[in-house]
């Protein structure tokens, strides 16, 4: 058969729906940078509801937790049914009035409820066929030959490669052969001689995406950042191997959800809210008004909004004179950074921005000594990895190499195993910042004026232009964890899933320099000269604090700075030993310290921990609405002064760039709880890594997304609460209805109830919330007060 030529209309216009049936997958980013993602952030629009109903049931997936989940958690009393009645109350418009709590939950109980979510369909033999040839393309260290995408792209390799295939009968290579080699246009050709109209391509293209998300999701980000892969690509390939087989095509998944049983997951999700929620705001209003002496702080200790720097920031602040803050822990140093002796620069601020300028490590003046023996040791273990890795490229080679090194490296592999965890390392993270005395080329990467605009942002954002401690530390965050493939996914996610040290480095010394103090100064923001800055690292793991760059600091500054670092420390191992607590398989009889130390280096541990699981809310306003409140290390604290922003300006970069990656965290959090088969990676005991685009759940199949189950849950069940994002705003109304209004993916979230946003009210305890029609007072009694009413 000569080659079918497909018109080149055909293929445009088969691209563009091809691109729309797409568009309801968001990007996946990979292990090498984990960052946490709404997986249904295309559909932000449609709303919560429309997630429920629309979004997550076109990829065979529930929006919420099944009705026998959320009746489960009634009968547990973990929903209580004076929650439950007041979401009825306000979302059913056909509550009958007058009725009790009991009346009208027995009444929403006993109405029919939607059939059970049938199972996911499992992979056929043509997806497993098209998930490995994704994973040999897309992850080539992982294919047993070279496979000539670069030169062919995806499609073209497949179809080269496919009429060699001996796994093919004869007569699909044949018609893989009639084929044109470029994507569109095959893809075109085969719609026609299936007879997929034009009307039913867009939900033929969803279904076949649909079966595989996963590398569906992966490849939208390659096709966003290296372009060498699009769609297209992908559903070309199926719809050729669907023809070539005679295989049916992919069938359109089947709502696990309608209009009606959305409408009741609502009603479900808003009763499951309420006590989380409440705590939140009961917590606040006991502690309105901070419990601070009155007296100058020692120190002033920015961290990361990350809902671990929580416990740390509380604790702290119980040892002594501390005040703390809270802000993106890229500190607004959105960069690529490249550390001493990097391969590759990583883009260290969040991806909703696109890295301004690159920030090179240097060794300190007097350090090249230090910094050679750090580069050449780094190379030397560098290598080492490499070599053990290299057999695994070469076929037959990983057998050899274990007969050859088997003598030496089996023991090694044994006392791991046997004594996991017990060597604990002390000391400063494994960073040249932290073990040699290095600079960051600020000059090189940042304008004069530059610096100036960048220093003064990051002050105004976080309201910091006045009363300046004499040590101001920028605390970023990273953890420290062994054989661990999530192991970014812990990291900072403001960071791009990077440790959190460089960007606090680079805040620091932006903020330490004479020039800029000079044109602070002339804008408004006098910065005392004796005040410095420093820069720090929580290690989430172990709950360690090292600062760094002390290198640079006089003899009394030196010693301040070390009274500081002790009592972070003393704060952190408060906090190991409240965290330790909710650990898997912790041992009272261990102190804490030694305990979470333990598990970062054990590397059969699966929880080393707990990441931002039972996230639940975020506080935007000045520490002293939460000073005091012991917040459960479930949420998101910025810093926001109203009186130092009249315009709006700093409240609009924070909801539209902080709370927007909040959310994201949250939502992955919430959908790989809620459905952790399509939204969640599995469990880590079966996982095979594929490079450095994720994970697989045994040798094959599709790429997983989100986060795995030990992320969010244990044998017993969720751990992880499945609740959106309360988000307290502490700000004039109608400064936050002029930014709902003006920016659309704050609007999107308010009002489509992805978040629920409130403020204090005018009253003293009381609470108002935004909503599409207006503010509304949002008051939240405790069940036993409506146990009380009911009975009277």
């Amino acid at each position: 058969m000569t080659d079918i030529i497909a018109p080149t209309r055909s293929a445009l216009r088969a691209r563009a729906r091809a691109e729309i049936a797409a568009s309801v997958i968001a990007p996946y980013y990979g292990l090498d940078a984990a960052i946490a993602v709404n997986p249904l952030v295309p559909s932000l629009s449609a709303g919560f509801a429309g997630a429920i109903a629309q979004a997550a049931p076109a990829l065979g997936a529930r929006g919420a937790l099944s009705e026998g989940q959320y009746r489960d958690l009634l009968d547990s009393g973990r929903i209580a049914e004076a929650d439950l009645a007041r979401a009825i109350r306000r979302r059913r418009a056909d509550s009958p009035q007058g009725a009790t709590d009991r009346q009208l939950v027995t009444r929403f109980l006993t109405r029919a409820a939607p059939p059970p979510p049938r199972d996911r369909q499992p992979l056929s033999a043509l997806d497993d066929r098209l998930a490995r040839w994704c994973r040999a393309a897309l992850a080539p260290e992982a294919a047993a030959w070279p496979v000539p995408v670069a030169e062919l792209g995806f499609f073209g390799a497949w179809r080269a490669l496919a009429l060699h295939d001996a796994t093919l009968p004869r007569e699909a290579r044949r018609r893989i052969a009639a084929l044109p080699d470029v994507a569109d246009r095959a893809l075109a050709t085969v719609l026609d001689r299936t007879g997929v109209s034009e009307e039913e391509q867009l939900a033929y293209f969803r279904a076949g995406l649909a079966r595989l998300p996963g590398w569906a999701a992966y490849v939208r980000w390659r096709a966003m950042t290296s372009g060498d892969v699009d769609i297209v690509d992908v559903l070309a390939v199926r719809a050729a191997l669907e023809w070539a087989l005679d295989e049916p095509p992919a069938t359109p998944n089947e709502g696990h959800s309608d209009d009606e049983s959305a409408a009741r997951a609502l009603v479900w999700q808003e009763a499951l809210e309420s006590a989380p929620h409440r705590r939140v705001l009961e917590q606040i209003g006991a502690h309105t008004g901070g419990e601070r002496d009155g007296s100058a702080p020692r120190a002033h200790l920015v961290f990361c909004i990350d809902p671990r720097s929580e416990g740390l920031r509380r604790h702290l602040e119980r040892r002594g004179p501390y005040a703390t803050s809270g802000f993106a822990g890229f500190f607004g140093i959105a960069a690529l950074m490249e550390p001493l002796a990097a391969t590759e620069p990583a883009a260290a601020c969040p991806v909703l921005l696109t890295p301004r300028y690159r920030v090179a490590e240097r060794p300190a003046p007097g350090a090249w000594r230090e910094a050679a023996r750090f580069v050449r040791a780094l190379a030397v273990r560098r290598a080492l990895r490499s070599s053990a890795k290299a057999p695994d490229d070469l076929p037959g080679a990983p057998l050899g190499w274990a007969e050859v090194t088997g003598w030496l490296l089996g023991p090694r592999s044994v006392a791991r195993s046997l004594l996991a965890g017990r060597a604990v390392r002390t000391g400063r993270p494994d960073d040249p910042a932290m073990s040699v005395p290095t600079l960051l080329d600020l000059d090189s990467a940042l304008t004069p004026e530059a610096q100036l605009d960048t220093a003064e942002v990051i002050l105004r954002t976080m309201g910091m232009v006045e009363s300046f401690a004499p040590l101001v530390v920028f605390v970023g965050h990273g953890t420290s964890t062994t054989n661990n493939a999530f192991r970014t996914a812990l990291d900072c996610g403001a960071c791009g899933g990077h440790r959190g040290a460089p960007n606090a480095r680079a805040a620091a010394a932006l903020l330490n320099t004479p020039a800029v103090r000079v044109g602070l100064r002339e804008r408004g923001v006098s910065i005392p000269e004796a005040t410095v800055f420093l820069a720090g690292e929580h290690d989430t793991a172990t709950d360690v604090v090292a600062l760094a760059d002390l290198h640079r600091l006089d003899p009394g500054q030196r010693e301040a700075a070390a009274a500081v670092e002790r009592d972070a420390c003393s704060a952190g191992r408060d906090l190991a030993a409240e965290r330790v607590r909710d650990l898997p398989g912790a041992s009272p009889r261990t102190p804490a310290s030694i305990a979470v130390a333990r598990r970062s280096r054990d590397w059969a541990q699966v929880y080393p921990e707990w990441g931002l699981a039972r996230n639940a809310a975020i506080v935007i306003g000045p520490r002293s609405l939460t000073e005091g409140a012991d917040l459960e290390r479930r949420v998101f604290l910025h810093s926001y002064a109203p009186e130092h922003d009249p315009e709006g300006t700093a409240l609009e970069t924070i909801l539209t760039a902080p709370l927007v990656v909040a959310h994201w965290i949250n939502a992955q959090y919430y959908y790989s709880a809620v459905d952790p088969d399509v939204f969640g990676a599995g469990s880590k005991t079966v996982h095979n890594l594929v490079a450095g685009a994720g994970v697989l759940s045994g040798p094959s199949g599709d790429l997983r997304l989100g986060l795995p189950w030990q992320s969010v849950g244990t044998r017993e069940g969720l751990h992880h609460e499945p609740v959106r994002l309360l988000v307290v705003v502490d700000a004039p109304r109608e400064r936050i209805e002029r930014i709902v209004e003006r920016a659309d993916v704050v609007h999107d979230l308010v009002h489509g109830e992805w978040v629920t946003l409130v403020r204090p009210g005018d009253t003293a305890g009381e609470w108002e919330r935004c909503t599409s029609v207006g503010w509304e007072p949002w008051h939240l009694p405790g069940a036993e007060e409506n146990q009380g009413e009911e009975a009277a």
